[in-house]
């Protein structure tokens, strides 16, 4: 069985050196690493994370809890997770909550009862626990939906200014009856988009309509019955800016369900830019998010916590870019307010 020497000499490094790898010290450069764990992996070495854990009272493992795995957005923020803790020589588990507030907090009991090194959280449904969480020393990281408290570490974009610049495209586009599919009004992300929506119509001199407005959950199905609904109201919307890309495939379904065709009769914009967005028989218009950097920073912030590196809450907001594609109908003539085959 290979020992630590034998990576180390390998890798031209001495043990000492191969240990700081392996226990995520930054000291050590990302050449250096690369090395050290190519040599790991030839010589198929496996430390002893037991003997490792008594020693410096660490597990070095880091818990993901992520609200819904089926959701594409989530996915891409834990591939970010894992590649960075990998390189800083971290385990990460990973465990869904399917947006239940009860599973997440049994999973986040579970998870501290392993002491687990830290937790990145991408929901902030146990907000009635969060101080009794930071008692336990165990260092969160929010990603996406920003905690009630100040003082937890933070990862994420500004989601009024990214919506608000979603709404003002199709504003410069020409429209005026402009409807929104939100989440959830818990969700603080969500909240925020809303918010960023009512701030674009305001600046627009355009007024608020609460039957241009329906209540999402952030799934597919919700975005379909949610355009199924404004399909039949009144005022008739000619864009629809939604608060996820997954519920604004379910409104683009709705729309080829009842003839409606988008862009030409109805422009619609979502949010995230997950994979299914960028499809030739979608190329849905949408705010892209940086969900891999993400989760990589939110490792980052986690180390230097875990390391004693920073004490100080900090937060990062990353930045947004709109992607515009066929589904805003920047290249088409919209028919505003014409649906034909209702």
């Amino acid at each position: 069985m290979a020992k630590i020497k034998d990576v180390a000499k390998l890798a031209g490094v001495s043990p000492a050196c191969v240990s700081l790898a392996l226990n995520g010290k930054p000291y050590v450069s990302a050449k250096t690493k690369k090395r050290i764990y190519n040599a790991i992996e030839q010589l198929n070495y496996r430390p002893n994370i037991i003997a490792r854990s008594l020693r410096n009272k660490k597990t070095h493992t880091i818990g993901l809890v992520l609200s819904d795995i089926t959701n594409p957005f989530f996915p891409e923020i834990a591939r970010g997770v894992e590649t960075k803790a990998r390189e800083y020589g971290f385990n990460v588990i990973l465990c869904n909550t399917d947006a239940d507030p009860l599973l997440e907090k049994n999973y986040i009991e579970v998870l501290l009862a392993k002491q687990v090194d830290g937790l990145i959280l991408t929901s902030v449904r146990i907000m009635d626990d969060l101080d009794k969480y930071t008692k336990e020393n165990c260092p969160l990281v929010f990603i996406n939906r920003k905690p009630p408290l100040s003082d937890f570490d933070f990862v994420g974009i500004d989601n009024v200014a990214s919506a608000k610049m979603a709404v003002e495209h199709l504003i410069k586009l020409g429209h005026r009856k402009i409807a929104l599919i939100r989440g959830e009004p818990a969700s603080s992300a969500s909240f925020s988009r809303y918010e960023g929506y009512r701030m674009a119509l305001k600046e627009a001199g355009i007024p608020y309509s609460d039957n241009l407005v329906k209540i999402g959950y952030l799934r597919y199905e919700s975005g379909y019955r949610a355009m199924e609904s404004l399909l039949k109201g009144s005022p008739i919307p000619t864009a629809i800016f939604c608060a996820n890309d997954i519920m604004a495939l379910g409104a683009i379904d709705a729309c080829v369900d009842r003839k409606v065709k988008v862009p030409q009769d109805l422009a619609i914009v979502g949010f995230d830019d997950i994979w299914v967005a960028s499809l030739k028989n979608v190329q849905l218009t949408t705010v892209r998010q940086p969900r891999y950097e993400m989760g990589a920073k939110a490792v980052e912030l986690m180390v230097e916590r875990i390391i004693g590196k920073r004490k100080k809450t900090k937060r990062v907001i990353l930045p947004t870019k709109l992607v515009i594609r066929r589904t805003c109908g920047a290249n088409f003539k919209i028919s505003r307010g014409k649906w034909p085959n209702l």
